[in-house]
Parts: C-alpha cells; sequence; structure tokens
C-alpha cells in the first residue's frame, strides 16, 4: 500500500504578513486578510486519525505564515495526540513573548526562524514589511526560554544564501546566530528561482564554508537544506513526506501543490481509496522500485530539483542512480 512513517508537513492557511523578494509561494500579505482560508481544527482531527499509524511527527509549514492562524494552537493540541515531535517553520515576527509560550504550551518544541541575515538594512530589504529588531527580540526570547525553563526547545534559524551572498557573510552569519545567540542549527538554501537554482557552486561553496569553520574550531553541520526535523523511513527523492495543505489536500511533497498535482483530499476522501489512485501508485511504484530507468511520474514532472545537479547530492543515492534520474529529467 506504499504508507510507512512519514513527516507530516501541514500548510495552516493561506495567507501570510511579509513580501519577500525571493518568495515563489502562493500567498502574500498584500492579498488581505478577507482572502484569508484556515485549516480548522476538527478538518485536522479527521486528517489526522486517517493518518494514525504512519505519522512520525509534524510540522507547520507550507507556503504561508502558520502563525496568521487564529486556529493555530488547536492544531498543535491535536497533532499532540499523534505525536510528541511538533515543530513550526516561520519568519518570526508574529512569535511574541506570549504566542511562544501559548505554542510551547500547546506542544511545539521546535522553532525553525527564516532569517536571511544578520545584518538589518541587508534582511529587512529582503522581506517588506519584516522588522529585523523585533524579529531578534522575539528570537532572544525563544533562546532564553529554552536557557531559563523548557530546555528540550530546538530553535534553528534558516537562511536562504543569495549569489550575492560571500563566504564572510556566511561565516559572520554563523557567528552571529550560532555562537553568539545560541541557536542549536543553521540551515542554508541556495536561492531558486523559477526552478532554477541560482549558485550553481553553492556546494563547492558551502563545503569550503564547513572546512573553513572546523579550522576554526567550529564543529557545524551544513549539510541539511530542511530547517524542520525531516523522519520518514523511505527517503525517496529527499523530500518524499506527507503534505497536507490548508485545503486538506494530500501530496508528497510542498512543491506540487503549487501545480495543483495532488493524490486527493483527506478531507472529503478517504487515505483507502487514495492510495488506489493511478497517481498515488505510480509516484511510490517509481521511487520505492528504483525505476530510474525510466521518467519520473507524472506528479515530479517539472520538479526543479531533479532537474539540478544539487539534487544528486540531495539525493543519498548511488552514482548510476542519481545520474539516471538526472539524465531523464533534463
Amino acid at each position: 500500500m506504499y504508507l510507512f512513517n512519514s513527516t507530516v508537513l501541514v500548510e495552516p492557511t493561506n495567507i501570510c504578513n511579509l513580501k519577500c523578494v525571493m518568495c515563489e509561494a502562493r500567498c502574500t500579505v498584500e492579498a488581505g486578510l478577507h482572502e484569508a482560508e484556515y485549516l480548522m481544527p476538527n478538518d485536522f482531527e479527521m486528517i489526522l486519525s486517517k493518518l494514525k499509524g504512519y505519522i512520525s511527527n509534524v510540522v507547520f509549514q507550507g507556503d504561508c505564515e502558520p502563525t496568521l492562524s487564529p486556529y493555530l494552537e488547536d492544531l498543535v493540541r491535536i497533532a499532540k495526540k499523534y505525536t510528541e515531535q511538533i515543530a513550526i517553520v516561520t519568519n518570526g515576527m508574529a512569535l511574541t513573548p506570549e504566542r511562544t509560550r501559548s505554542l510551547v504550551g500547546s506542544g511545539i518544541n521546535w522553532f525553525a526562524i527564516s532569517i536571511d541575515d544578520y545584518r538589518a538594512e541587508v534582511y529587512n530589504s529582503k522581506r517588506k514589511y519584516a522588522d529585523f529588531n523585533r524579529l531578534m527580540t522575539n528570537l532572544d526570547y525563544i533562546i532564553k526560554l529554552r536557557n531559563e525553563k523548557e530546555h528540550s526547545l530546538y530553535i534553528v534559524t534558516h537562511k536562504i544564501v543569495f549569489p550575492e551572498n560571500t563566504t564572510d557573510d556566511l561565516i559572520h552569519y554563523i557567528r552571529y546566530f550560532y555562537q553568539e545567540k545560541g541557536v542549536n542549527k543553521i540551515t542554508f538554501a541556495p536561492l531558486v528561482c523559477e526552478g532554477n537554482i541560482e549558485d550553481e557552486n553553492w556546494l563547492i561553496k558551502r563545503n569550503l564554508l564547513e572546512n573553513e569553520m572546523i579550522s576554526q574550531n567550529v564543529h557545524i553541520n551544513l549539510k541539511d537544506f530542511a530547517n524542520y526535523p525531516y523522519m520518514v523511513n523511505y527517503k525517496y527523492c529527499g523530500t518524499n513526506l506527507f503534505f497536507i495543505s490548508h485545503e486538506g489536500n494530500f501530496a508528497p511533497c510542498g512543491l506540487h501543490t503549487r501545480d495543483k498535482k495532488i493524490f486527493g483530499n483527506l478531507i472529503t476522501e478517504n487515505l483507502e481509496d487514495i492510495v488506489k489512485k493511478r497517481e498515488f501508485l505510480e509516484y511510490h511504484e517509481y521511487w520505492h522500485n528504483r525505476q530510474f530507468d525510466k521518467n519520473a511520474p507524472n506528479i515530479c514532472e517539472n520538479c526543479y530539483l531533479l532537474r539540478s545537479p544539487y539534487f544528486k547530492y540531495c539525493l543519498d543515492d548511488s552514482f548510476e542512480s542519481t545520474n539516471s534520474i538526472y539524465e531523464n529529467n533534463n
């Protein structure tokens, strides 16, 4: 049936409070609150009950800003019935001390905060309507809460690496957030624009950066590009999980929902019916049975990850497999 323990990535809403220069998502603050839609708690309870037995952890993220959902704490409490591992990926602007305590009290134990620079003027130029100083106040409070009370909290800062970023820029970023602020982890991801990874030499730059930090006795692992805990028995393309949109649409990753490529809808359909569909079977038969001499399944067609040399590194598979997939998608 191709069902196994996986990360459940949940999109609580379709709106955002920022407008970022690099964002290709479906949401924007300028759409207005009258366009807002939310994943409702009763629907989420139904969805997770259908996935019961296959949930490794839950991550609230999606294309948009999860903290804008007025139902987020309710969703977190529902998720906690199924797993103790609950994360949120956020721009952090709404994480006031009160909201942070509320989310932690509901069950969040992993905060991944998107912060693109350690310099206020650069950060603010990338994220319209953002305020770097307010964000640092929010981050400092989360770190203080971890240090003084909630010792199991895990805090990640995630940076989009722009082509103009130098190695020195990244070293300063690591020093500021990892060494001075004291976050648990840093993740970097190269800028993607219309399906193209802008810095073709990113992997070389990143490996040199890691070596430089080690030479300075800072042993930091920069391999991960996902800023949330990724727990799945079968990694597939490196992004395989259970993605649930605010509408209840079910897909193997968030990239597919932008093109309306989904397996089905877990609010209106039974899981038993979805797993019998051609789209679901084709996807899993390709990846699970390693049919890499064939074209990628329809739901993965035109995926920028499969067309990029960066994908070969993310796949963690054999030389023959990674090259077969890359050649069949280019």
